[in-house]
């Protein structure tokens, strides 16, 4: 018996398959935003080509597979193309059962709370987030090799991809996102008061994933934190 959520994502036309994505109409905006996505990749340095032969034996390569996405705001408008490079984590070798995979998200309840105290106490507030926040976390543990996709131009097809980052459909992407998030934010002074939210005498931060809420008295706070992010690579 077919599942019928797993059939609705399959029929959603805001999510098609690489293959109706680029055979439609919407093919060269689909394009666009596979070139951007790998043009977004290169620059965070996600990781380093190398020839084929090279990874030690017996190491699997995992396949990847392109996550397509027609983004539309909660009105129906339209609002972009997405293209999302993602490896084949669920064809690692190793166990999820042996991976620490736990990254927390932030309560509505404490959003609730802090958006309450801002209005009590008149706060400047700023929405932002991180663009391809699973890939911006060093890799830690064995090293990973991904097969290029052959509808990546301008790649050598015997060549590989060696990861120096983590990346989208690696179990533990969110963990490492997260713990390199709040590493960052601790550097900074911000001290954690709940899993997603923290607090520095000048700023409050909220997160949920790669989404962001900063609270202060002054925005020029919030600009100068979110700066200093920038500018230690937090994209």
């Amino acid at each position: 018996m077919t599942n019928p959520a797993l059939a609705a994502v399959k029929n959603d036309p805001d999510t098609p398959n690489l293959v109706k994505a680029l055979s439609g109409n919407n093919e060269p905006h689909f394009r666009e935003a596979m070139s951007n996505e790998i043009k977004d990749l290169k620059a965070q340095k996600t990781g380093a080509l190398i020839h084929k032969k090279h990874p030690p034996k017996n190491t699997k390569v995992i396949p990847i597979t392109w996550a397509m996405k027609i983004k539309m705001f909660t009105s129906r408008a339209f609002r972009s193309f997405k293209a999302r490079f993602c490896f084949r984590g669920d064809l690692r070798k190793k166990a999820i059962e042996e991976i620490d995979i736990y990254a927390p998200v932030v309560q509505w309840s404490t959003v609730c709370l802090v958006l309450v105290v801002s209005l009590v106490l008149k706060l400047q507030t700023r929405s932002a987030g991180f663009s391809n926040a699973f890939a911006q976390a060093d890799m830690k543990g064995d090293p990973v090799y991904i097969h290029l996709s052959p509808k990546m131009r301008g790649f050598p097809d015997d060549h590989v991809l060696k990861l120096n980052k983590s990346f989208y459909g690696q179990a533990d992407a969110p963990k490492m996102w997260n713990d390199k998030l709040k590493s960052g934010l601790e550097k900074r002074g911000l001290i954690g008061a709940d899993l997603c939210l923290f607090i520095f005498k000048k700023v409050i931060f909220i997160c949920y994933v790669d989404d962001c809420l900063w609270f202060a008295k002054n925005s020029k706070d919030i600009d100068d934190v979110h700066q200093s992010l920038r500018d230690d690579r937090y994209k």
